[in-house]
């Protein structure tokens, strides 16, 4: 079963008026808490982003660090289709003489053809910075736009399935080394 749990009103009333739900009693409360307890348990290498600050993540922005944390990348995109907070698509028109329709489609800021403009200009050519855009919206652009933690829910699913084994852990851990971060 799930254990579910409001965190707003609109929360609480919407689970109101599921008919679906039982209430959570004490053993089933007592359930989910140890399952939870547990989870957190398995989190074998936890890490911090927190030391990355506004002035850290401008100054590693041209930094040829980039190349070297891309260098491994064979921008499969299985990092960011894997990830719970990567949300990047594309929208594509299908024309049949005079109907058609309007599909948003999956898509992954790793792909090379992701940021293409018709004009045939590309942004983001470079695998670099691809890599870079990718650790930029987790650590900055998120908490720019939301004022909240960083997209990184450390799951550590981009960690387990990468084909050439890169850890976003590790790569934290070099951004915050190889940059004055704030006290």
């Amino acid at each position: 079963g799930y254990a579910v749990a409001a965190a707003s009103e609109r929360g609480e009333a919407l689970l109101a008026d599921l008919d679906l739900l039982s209430a959570l009693d004490q053993d089933r409360a007592a359930a989910a808490a140890e399952v939870q307890k547990t989870a957190a348990g398995t989190v074998a290498r936890p890490f911090d982003p927190t030391p990355l600050g506004d002035k850290a993540m401008t100054e590693l922005f041209q930094s040829p660090f980039w190349e070297e944390v891309a260098f491994s990348c064979i921008n499969c995109g299985t990092c960011t289709f894997l990830c719970p907070t990567c949300w990047c698509f594309d929208i594509q028109d299908e024309v049949q003489k005079d109907a058609g329709v309007r599909l948003r489609n999956w898509d992954s800021c790793m792909f090379p053809l992701f940021t293409l403009h018709g004009s045939g200009h590309n942004p983001r050519q470079q695998k670099p910075q691809r890599v870079r855009q990718r650790f930029m919206h987790k650590f900055k652009y998120y908490i720019d736009k939301y004022g909240d933690g960083p997209a990184c829910v450390g799951c550590g699913r981009c960690v387990q399935f990468c084909p050439v084994n890169i850890d976003i852990r590790q790569v934290v851990a070099l951004m915050t080394a190889r940059c004055v971060c704030p006290a």
